[in-house]
């Protein structure tokens, strides 16, 4: 019997070949291939339970799972599980990550040049300031926004509410109008995230390179892409 064309599908993208696939998968056809110099694998119809799979299959590698999206826009999983992956460079983080848990990260990124900009347009304000001073500031300012008032930002710095107030008195010398212009507090609070992820992502990289010797080789292109059914045929 012929079988049913998919109508989901699940990309994930790797550095190196995954090898055979488990019999949790029986039931399913993986396509697997190489685009460039990196393999990926697209599942159809992923099952209840997929996830799990695919981290056992996947141990000790770094991957990372694109969402499950119309079949037709399989390539479209697989470019964002790319550009995911480019964040977390090989040797880094051996381990399975999934779009879905990093939605924000990517969106913010999609133009590094643009986010930098964002970044810069307002954090570039504090350029004068010291380490310990930049350091103090950009905790409140991120506290104050993501809490929405003095006290919740003192709770969440365990400091004298009055103590914020006074750091937001001097903010408010800094960026003036800004702090009760709803769009503008909404683009300081993107450009502290922003922030945060560039330096997480610098971590990493520092990582991968102090790991290179540990890297996998990558799978080399025998081909475009190719059908394993996974009952062993």
């Amino acid at each position: 019997m012929r079988r049913a064309e998919p109508t989901t599908a699940r990309a994930v993208a790797l550095y190196s070949s995954p090898g055979a696939p488990p019999s949790g998968l029986s039931g399913a056809e993986v396509v697997a291939g190489t685009k460039g110099t990196l393999p990926y694998l697209l599942i159809p119809d992923p099952l209840p339970g997929m996830s799990r799979v695919l981290a056992l299959w996947l141990e000790g590698r770094t991957a990372v799972v694109g969402p499950v999206v119309p079949a037709e826009d399989a390539v479209v999983s697989l470019g964002w599980a790319r550009r995911l992956l480019a964040m977390v460079p090989q040797g880094a983080s051996g381990g399975i990550h999934f779009v879905d848990d990093h939605l924000a990260m990517l969106l913010l990124f999609q133009d590094p040049l643009l986010a930098g900009h964002l970044s810069a347009k307002w954090l570039g304000r504090l350029a004068d300031m010291t380490p310990q001073q930049r350091e103090w500031t950009e905790e409140t300012l991120l506290a104050w926004l993501e809490g929405g008032s003095t006290l919740q930002a003192a709770r969440a710095l365990r400091i004298n509410p009055q103590a914020v107030r006074n750091r937001l008195h001097d903010l408010e010398k800094i960026f003036g109008r800004g702090l009760r212009d709803p769009r503008a507090r909404f683009e300081l609070l993107l450009a502290l995230k922003i922030q945060m992820m560039a330096a997480e992502y610098a971590r990493l990289r520092r990582r991968a390179g102090m790991r290179s010797l540990l890297r996998t080789p990558l799978l080399q292109a025998s081909g475009p892409g190719r059908n394993v059914r996974t009952n062993g045929r």
